[in-house]
């Protein structure tokens, strides 16, 4: 029992050091003393592993490996001058920083209409999801948006949340008050197993008698008045393992029936797929994920030509990962991505020479971005961010969106982009959403560009 008790002490004052790794401040307009969006706020020895700040200019850097107090913080935000702070100074100003206009910046940039544009792109709320959703199969067709599977889970670490209710409650706690938080906090997973169809000439929802394997982070593609869906992994019985999926389920939406095929070899998780004319290409994603948390990344690429039924294994993609894309005109986009950290890339890979390409590198890294398409610009969007990619002109731009969502899905339709589901991230959870939005096409005529960049040919 006092070994026990040595155990959870010793637990007890470790979770206290990491939970001390969060560092929280604001950013301000140096000549406005107003909050500033969309600051890049990362350690100058590891910038893939920033932040951006939020709608009210506020941050919260979350560290995991160990820092000291000579350690700095970067604070970058186009437009303005860069300002590098040691860790030992941001006790000093009350984690207060104020950005100055770069004039520099600014004598080399024209601001003609600029007043007139909106600082965020503006989005309406339509019919929700029954439950929230994340990490889901879904497409578009016929003005109607197909969802299959899903995860629903309540994903919460109950120790750092109990320790941080404890700490708030009590001077002192003590190892029983804070065993008793942790008593009180549940965490569940779930995975969805049904079909859900929204119309976007009704905004309703409705759900399918029709009973579906229970998986998550899967794929599904529409051909020939059929579902395939695929991928993904699913819980054991107890909740206790999670198996990657084996299984194909055909939906035939003229029967209204699912039939079930048993080959699949490339059994993934967070992987891209594309339908070209009557072939499915799947490629990349995880395939494990080791005791000691570290994922092993495929970079196998698959071709399934779905009227013989035969599997083809194509050439290696050149970096294992996790990734998402879109497929245009014979052309493969991957967008970011995830191998340990989240990807800040977009490649190509042409299907008609057989090459890969890296077209250019995003603001920051996006792991499982939400993405679209429509008249030569790729939509992408996650958490706070949407950026437009001009595949002809090869220009990126970025925007602002107070819609603070990851592992959602976008889709296309009517001069209008759909975003579904996705979780709300805060300090100890991941929170499912149902929410369902629209965003107009026009308004990124009439909102601030936040970045911009132009691709350039770069040396393979």
């Amino acid at each position: 029992m006092k070994t026990f008790k040595i155990l959870i002490l010793l637990f007890f004052l470790s979770t206290i050091f990491s939970f001390a790794q969060n560092i929280k401040g604001v950013v301000l307009d140096e000549n406005t003393n107003k909050s500033l969006i969309g600051v890049h706020v990362y350690l100058l020895k590891n910038k893939n592993k920033g932040v951006v700040t939020n709608d009210k200019g506020a941050f919260k850097l979350k560290i995991k490996s160990k820092i000291s107090n000579n350690d700095t913080i970067v604070f970058s935000h186009i437009g303005f001058v860069s300002k590098k702070i040691p860790l030992s100074d941001m006790k000093d100003i009350n984690n207060i920083i104020s950005l100055s206009l770069d004039v520099q910046y600014l004598e080399k940039v024209s601001v003609i209409s600029n007043k007139k544009l909106k600082p965020k792109i503006h989005f309406n709320k339509l019919s929700s999801l029954k439950g929230g959703l994340y990490s889901f199969g879904s497409l578009i067709k016929n003005n109607r948006i197909y969802v299959i599977g899903g995860d629903q889970s309540d994903d919460t670490d109950e120790y750092k949340k109990a320790l941080s209710i404890s700490m708030d409650k009590y001077i002192e706690p003590t190892i029983n008050e804070y065993l008793s938080e942790v008593r009180n906090i549940f965490s569940w997973q779930h995975f969805k197993g049904s079909l859900q169809v929204y119309d976007i000439m009704s905004n309703t929802w409705e759900t399918s008698s029709l009973k579906f394997r229970k998986r998550a982070y899967n794929n599904m593609h529409f051909f020939n008045d059929k579902i395939y869906v695929f991928g993904g992994k699913r819980l054991s019985k107890n909740r206790a393992f999670e198996y990657l999926d084996e299984k194909i389920e055909v939906f035939d939406l003229t029967s209204n029936s699912i039939l079930i095929d048993d080959v699949n070899p490339h059994q993934a998780i967070n992987f891209a797929s594309f339908l070209k004319e009557d072939n499915l290409i799947v490629l990349g994603g995880s395939t494990k994920l080791k005791k000691n948390g570290i994922k092993e990344y495929s970079n196998k690429v698959h071709l399934y030509n779905l009227k013989s039924g035969n599997w083809f294994e194509l050439a290696d993609m050149p970096t294992p990962k996790e990734t998402k894309g879109i497929f245009v005109n014979d052309k493969i986009y991957l967008i970011g991505g995830f191998n340990k950290k989240p990807l800040d890339e977009i490649e190509s890979y042409n299907l008609e020479t057989g090459k890969w390409k890296k077209e250019g590198q995003l603001f920051h890294g996006v792991e499982r971005p939400a993405l679209a398409y429509n008249d030569n610009i790729i939509y992408i969007f996650e958490s706070g961010s949407i950026l437009t990619y001009d595949i002809n002109t090869k220009e990126l731009n970025e925007y602002f969106i107070g819609l603070y969502l990851k592992s959602s899905e976008l889709f296309y339709a009517n001069n209008t982009l759909y975003l579904l589901g996705g979780y709300k991230e805060d300090e100890f959870s991941k929170i499912p959403s149902p929410d369902l939005f629209s965003i107009d096409l026009d308004e990124f005529n009439k909102t601030r560009i936040n970045n911009s960049r132009k691709f350039y040919p770069l040396s393979q």
